[in-house]
């Protein structure tokens, strides 16, 4: 009985620690530079800037979008794909962004009230 109990717990505990690395390695690789296609319309020429992922603690994320930093960053990596959170800010208000990462590709979109405008966007990792 006390050699099950062991195995049971070294089991739980490999399985949490691997979940954890795995974790870690997937948010890991998100650090640096995603290009975007921001263009306005499906007929609109390309307008690319950057997305950057500079810092990754956790659930909690630091970078980059339009060339500014943004705040509130949050990851949720317990699906298939990992979703992101963020803000930015400027004159006309604040820019909710959200989205997912699948492989080297990012999909998300962009609300702002003020403007009344809902924008999705997509990209590739560099």
């Amino acid at each position: 009985m006390k050699n099950f109990l062991l195995s049971g717990f070294t089991f739980i505990a490999l399985s949490c620690y691997s979940q954890h690395n795995t974790s870690k390695l997937i948010t890991d690789s998100l650090i640096g530079n995603f290009v975007i296609d921001l263009r306005p319309t499906p007929a609109s020429e390309p307008y690319l800037k950057d997305f950057k992922f500079t810092k990754i603690d956790g659930k909690v994320f630091e970078g980059e979008f339009y060339g500014y930093p943004f705040q509130g960053g949050f990851l949720n990596t317990d699906w298939d794909k990992i979703y992101f959170a963020f803000t930015t800010a400027d004159q006309s208000g604040t820019y909710f962004h959200s989205g997912y990462i699948e492989g080297n590709k990012v999909f998300g979109i962009t609300l702002n009230e003020n403007r009344k405008f809902v924008s999705p966007w997509k990209g590739e990792k560099k």
